[in-house]
């Protein structure tokens, strides 16, 4: 991958994330709205013309992202002579990086995901 791609991807990653983080925070205010509301999930998605089956996935997503953190153990190997990080979820998902990312910005990555 030669470096302006890999700088366009991790751009085109940056839009994605503002875009995940604006429709995570429009559905958490929503929860927390239908919470405080004592309305049935119908009700409130009448009221707001949102589809129920939305809501309730993004209902359970709070629970789950407010619930308590657990702690995975974590592997570490030798050395790395690869020229990539390489983040691995156990859903699947991979996603791949410069091995020298700025440590800040894939913090922010990692937090934004979150």
């Amino acid at each position: 991958m030669s470096t302006l791609a890999g700088i366009l991807c991790i751009f085109q990653q940056g839009i994605h994330m503002e875009t995940m983080r604006a429709r995570r925070e429009f559905w958490v205010e929503h929860v927390q709205a239908w919470q405080a509301s004592r309305l049935t999930q119908v009700a409130y998605c009448q009221q707001h013309e949102l589809k129920p089956k939305a809501l309730a996935y993004w209902i359970r997503r709070h629970k789950q992202a407010t619930g308590p953190l657990t702690l995975v153990p974590l592997a570490v190997q030798g050395p790395s002579v690869s020229r990539e990080l390489l983040l691995q979820h156990a859903s699947g998902w991979q996603l791949a990086l410069p091995a020298g990312i700025d440590a800040v910005w894939l913090a922010g990555l990692l937090r934004g995901m979150a």
